[in-house]
């Protein structure tokens, strides 16, 4: 092949190169007109942020204190508005629930020891495995929500206000977004009340009636702390999808020994028993659906 031949042929695969690269450059652009999100409400994300009430310094953010509440307070009504609106929505909601006993923890989140006896913190750790983990229930799309979502029974799933709230912090990912309601710690059981399902202590004392063979537990002594309230949304439409309820509470009581737990008299306990709930929305209209598919 003479030099003629060569340099022609190099000419040629340089245009070929230039030309498939200008290909990626149009497919891209295309692509990001096609994947562009139009935010129905945008909403301050940050999610890195702290704020020292005592202090009053804020940590990991550019936003001011002031800024920083101003935050919360726009991320907190729009997420009382919008999961209010769930109520009157037709959707099809499934539930999903799971239990947990550990240890509590100080002020500095450093762990509690259960008690000072070995053998009542290994009975109560090995309570845990015997909880609800995994347990739910669901409604047909169409069905009355208000006997279903929390708080059952009312016209409203949050009656919660700003006083009732440490924190509210937003993220987006995609058409997702996500935030987080953190109620302020101690949480009194009348907060608590606004949003979430309560269940009695004597609910909880029913998990421990499964080790009534090694240890009885007088009536606890229980304060919320830590509780939240965790919603994903399309940020497209505003409509919420998820709802997660987490609500922990350190509890203080007494065992006493049964069987082969006799010996060890009664001992004084603290641990830490939370209760997770979730729900899964979908508004998706199973008529329409199968209308469509048909055709």
């Amino acid at each position: 092949m003479n030099k003629k031949s060569l340099a022609l042929i190099s000419i040629i695969l340089v245009f070929a190169f230039l030309f498939a690269f200008a290909g990626c450059s149009l497919t891209s652009e295309d692509e990001e007109e096609t994947t562009k999100i139009n935010v129905k409400t945008p909403l301050p994300t940050d999610v890195t942020s702290s704020l020292d009430e005592e202090s009053n310094v804020v940590t990991e953010t550019d936003y001011s204190p002031e800024a920083l509440r101003e935050n919360t307070k726009t991320i907190f009504e729009y997420f009382n508005l919008h999961i209010n609106e769930i109520k009157s929505a037709k959707a099809s909601v499934s539930m999903g629930h799971r239990k947990r006993i550990g240890k509590a923890t100080d002020e500095n989140g450093d762990s509690i020891p259960m008690s000072e006896n070995k053998y009542v913190n290994s009975a109560i750790t090995g309570l845990d495995s015997y909880m609800l983990h995994n347990d739910g229930d669901s409604v047909e799309y169409g069905e009355d929500l208000k006997g279903f979502l929390p708080v059952k029974g009312t016209d409203y799933v949050s009656a919660l206000t700003l006083d009732d709230v440490e924190s509210a912090t937003c993220s987006e990912n995609g058409t997702e977004r996500v935030i987080i309601v953190t109620l302020k710690s101690p949480t009194p059981p009348e907060t608590i009340r606004k949003a979430y399902d309560v269940e009695n202590i004597d609910d909880i004392m029913k998990e421990f009636d499964k080790a009534n063979e090694y240890m009885t537990v007088e009536k606890p002594e229980i304060t919320y702390k830590n509780c939240q309230i965790i919603i994903k949304a399309n940020v497209e439409t505003d409509e919420i999808y998820s709802i997660e309820y987490v609500k922990t509470a350190d509890v203080k009581t007494t065992v006493t020994g049964q069987g082969k737990l006799a010996d060890i008299g009664t001992v004084p306990v603290i641990f830490n028993y939370s209760d997770t709930i979730g729900y899964s929305i979908d508004r998706t209209d199973p008529s329409t659906s199968t209308t469509l598919a048909e055709n």
